[in-house]
């Protein structure tokens, strides 16, 4: 597929290495982001040489960095039978820069090789260059060269860059000839992974979903499983909690009760899928009670795999993959409806600090409100002087006034308003009805349909 966003993760590289000194860049994120294409591009930009190492025994890796230079460089194979000698030759290379990537690979085979590039980072490299970009796909293994006092990169780093999954500004990049709708369809499924959008472009979505997931050798129908086995040794917990999540379970309590354990027994587990692995996110109740934690995954493609996939898996063992593809289109509305509240406190964040239709939009804090009985309000923005209070409807059909008045009785139930006013916005898949925009033109109501989203994510650069 063509290389698309990723703007600021390439400024922020290059304005790194025009510091004028030797950097040290650390980066990393979990598989299939696109680490390699966004360097392989800074490499072809900026002069740098790329380099991959093998999954091998370090004497292998070793010869195969060496045919790698050596093909860059169109010169003879030197062997390297040390790293210290891998080391020296690179400071010897006419490049601004190096990148090894796939570095988990060097750390899990040979200590000595991570312990050789300190030595030659703290004598030579960082006087004289050239400058080293190390890229992994294992997040933990990655994040152990600096964790502590004793790792081998500890305090030495330049800058630090761990690589998100797209948002939906930049998904959409992907399908331009689709409708809105159609985009955010396809990004609830296939999520923030470029990769993953490879078996959806161009197709239809019953071909993309079957070939992408529903048969017993489809390409991402253990993708989640294999994350989960390159970053952990015993994953099975870690995989339950994920399930309930993606079938609906979302606070502490709840989780322990479903995967069957004591009390405070998962926190260590969800603080691994969140911190370490950022599978999971947190959110409390803007504008609301404290102690409502709840956990959701920070990219839709989990929540898609764990809501109609991973339990299906024996149902696609016997080839009833038709039946499985059933099931999905019956919930796909809802699923999409929750990714679509996601969408739409995306768009409002490229709203802020403007003035939209005549309305200023300023706030500090952005999310959902709830409380213990029950009720929800899709969006909040909670600025100093004011609050915006929203519902988000997939519907195909216009939203109804009605929605406005249940949306007015949930605001007088939030716990944190502490005085300010309420602006309301309603966004809408349909439309609304003429009711409803007459109303709202008087109550300077935010009305949001696709083709305002349309236009404010074409209209807009880089990442709120």
């Amino acid at each position: 597929m063509e290389f698309i966003d990723r703007v600021s993760e390439l400024e922020e590289l290059n304005r790194v290495l025009r510091i004028g000194r030797p950097a040290l860049i650390r980066v990393y994120g979990r598989r299939r982001l696109g680490k390699t294409e966004l360097l392989r591009k800074l490499c072809r930009e900026q002069q740098g040489l790329y380099l991959l190492i093998d999954e091998a025994d370090p004497p292998r890796q070793r010869e195969s960095l060496s045919e790698q230079i050596a093909a860059e460089k169109r010169t003879v194979s030197i062997p390297f039978l040390t790293w210290d000698r891998f080391y020296g030759h690179l400071r010897k290379l006419d490049a601004k820069f190096v990148v090894l990537d796939e570095f988990q690979r060097l750390l899990s085979s040979d200590p000595q090789g991570v312990s050789q590039l300190q030595h030659h980072w703290d004598t030579s490299f960082r006087e004289r260059g050239p400058s080293l970009i190390l890229c992994g796909s294992s997040i933990g293994m990655m994040q152990s060269l600096t964790t502590r006092r004793t790792a081998p990169l500890f305090g030495r780093l330049t800058a630090d860059m761990q690589v998100a999954p797209f948002t939906y500004k930049a998904s959409r990049l992907l399908y331009p000839d689709a409708s809105e709708e159609e985009r955010i369809i396809r990004h609830a499924v296939f999520g923030g992974t470029p990769y993953y959008h490879e078996f959806s472009v161009g197709r239809t979505l019953k071909d993309s979903v079957t070939d992408a997931f529903l048969s017993p050798t489809a390409p991402l129908i253990e993708e989640p499983q294999d994350l989960l086995r390159l970053e952990l040794k015993s994953p099975a917990r870690y995989n339950s909690i994920l399930y309930e999540i993606g079938k609906g379970t979302h606070d502490l309590r709840g989780l322990e009760s479903k995967v069957g354990a004591k009390r405070g027994g998962l926190g260590p587990y969800i603080e691994i899928l969140r911190r370490e692995l950022g599978l999971i996110r947190m959110e409390d109740p803007v504008c609301g009670m404290g102690k409502q934690a709840r956990y959701v995954f920070d990219d839709p493609f989990f929540g898609f795999y764990y809501h109609f996939v991973f339990e299906n898996r024996p149902r696609l063992e016997l080839g009833r993959s038709d039946s499985v593809w059933a099931d999905i289109v019956k919930g796909l509305d809802a699923y999409v409806g929750r990714e679509f509240e996601r969408v739409a406190r995306e768009a409002l964040r490229w709203l802020n600090g403007t003035v939209y239709k005549g309305v200023r939009i300023d706030f500090d804090e952005i999310g959902r409100w709830w409380n213990r009985q029950g009720e929800e309000i899709d969006i909040v923005a909670a600025g100093k002087g004011e609050v915006i209070a929203g519902e988000v409807k997939w519907s195909a059909s216009p939203m109804r006034f009605e929605i406005y008045n249940r949306l007015q009785g949930k605001v007088r139930l939030m716990e944190r308003l502490s005085g300010r006013p309420v602006r309301y916005l309603l966004v809408s898949r349909g439309g609304f009805d003429s009711e409803l925009v007459e109303e709202a033109e008087k109550r300077a109501t935010i009305l949001l349909d696709m083709e305002d989203l349309r236009k404010m994510f074409d209209r807009h650069r880089g990442r709120p």
